[in-house]
């Protein structure tokens, strides 16, 4: 997908530039402190290059889900993202205004300087947001001269206006629109792994529903020469072939889910061959079962022997793509199996992407971010743009 970037963009001296960022951090729920700026250092080198070249910037994101009440959604405010990111660019930001469009913030904007960095307040406190409404869209528009998109993590939100009827108003008065450097660099990326990925390709899947990931399974199983389940999903499998899973709660829509997956495990499906499991009533009680798990007990990570045997495949691999923790990893004892897989990944020798999310905080988390390939920014983006999903988003950028 060759689209343009930030350098397609021109001279940039003295203009004002749109960007959508995805600054949707995840926050502290009584004091909202921000508890990782990992999504806003990922814009930092985008933003750093505009400046550079002489623009300045106004920045929009969405943060949360707001509820519409004020009090209920005061913690999710921009104010804490505002802070963070002067801190990280090391130059003064500031609010536009209280609200995302209106007088306050059209004289805001109209009183930058190059050099300069303001940022909306949440995008999704505007009920237009989430309609892609054309109205909120140019009124939006109007701020900037050009347009940048460097969300990837939200680039699979076809119905957000800041990311598809924004640079849509752009287009109908032929402004500029680019990727950002974390966008090209994701799409660089993922494009890479599904035409030609380093050879033999491996995939670690986990999480909790294998509902929710059926098409990026499949879409995985044409491209993949092995694929490895861990995490929750792991039980539905093993219960669907008759193992006997304990006290883990598994739905039936799940099983109906895993059903047709059936058919692979033993070829291109590997399943846990042990698990650690913890006492229902009593989550410090834990036992490795290999085979059935016990009454009363249920599953919270792959055992030893399956990550051993996990880790071995992933040293013979040419390329591993990794999505979803393989086990409660939050939980210090219960994290032996997603701190195992990132510590082979981060030793091995293959080309190694994380896609996004939970597994992306856990790879951070253990330290082994700085040694992987590729850490995606967008979880459900990644799952989306690997299952062949068109971006409405990306198709507002201008082509090469």
């Amino acid at each position: 997908m060759a689209k343009k970037t930030i350098a397609d963009l021109g001279d940039l001296t003295g203009k004002k530039v749109l960007i959508r960022v995805d600054f949707n951090v995840p926050l502290d729920k009584v004091s909202g402190e921000i508890k990782n700026d990992r999504r806003i250092r990922g814009a930092i080198p985008t933003l750093k290059a505009l400046l550079k070249a002489g623009a300045s910037i106004i920045a929009m994101s969405h943060l949360g889900r707001p509820s519409g009440d004020a009090t209920k959604d005061k913690l999710l405010t921009m104010d804490k993202v505002v802070e963070r990111l002067a801190d990280l660019l090391d130059k003064p930001v500031k609010k536009a205004g209280s609200t995302v469009v209106g007088p306050e913030v059209t004289a805001t904007v109209a009183a930058m300087q190059p050099g300069d960095v303001v940022m909306l307040e949440n995008v999704r406190f505007d009920p237009r947001e989430q309609k892609n409404d054309p109205e909120f869209a140019a009124a939006i528009a109007t701020l900037g001269d050009a347009y940048v998109n460097d969300a990837f993590g939200t680039c699979h939100n076809d119905k957000d206006a800041s990311m598809v009827a924004v640079p849509a108003a752009l287009k109908s008065v032929r402004k500029p629109r680019a990727v950002g450097l974390l966008v090209a660099k994701e799409l660089e990326i993922i494009e890479g792994l599904m035409s030609a990925p380093k050879q033999p390709v491996l995939a670690v899947m986990g999480g909790a529903k294998v509902s929710d990931k059926i098409a990026f399974i499949n879409a995985l199983l044409q491209k993949v020469d092995h694929l490895l389940i861990g995490g929750k999903m792991a039980y539905t499998f093993l219960k669907a072939k008759g193992v006997d899973v304990g006290s883990t709660q598994v739905a039936a829509e799940e099983l109906t889910a895993a059903q047709p997956l059936l058919q692979f495990v033993g070829t291109k499906i590997t399943l846990p061959v042990d698990a650690l499991a913890a006492k229902s009533d009593d989550l410090n009680s834990t036992q490795v079962f290999e085979g059935n798990i016990a009454a009363g007990f249920e599953g919270v990570d792959i055992g030893p022997k399956t990550l051993a045997a996990y880790s071995e495949k992933i040293q013979q691999a040419g390329t591993v793509i990794w999505n979803g923790p393989v086990g409660w990893f939050e939980k210090a004892a219960f994290s032996k199996g997603t701190k195992g897989i990132a510590e082979a990944m981060a030793g091995s020798s293959a080309v190694t992407v994380v896609g996004g999310g939970e597994t992306a905080e856990a790879v951070e988390q253990f330290g082994y971010d700085a040694k992987m390939t590729h850490v995606s920014t967008g979880g459900g983006a990644f799952l989306a743009y690997v299952e062949g999903k068109k971006f409405q988003s990306l198709a507002q950028i201008d082509d090469k």
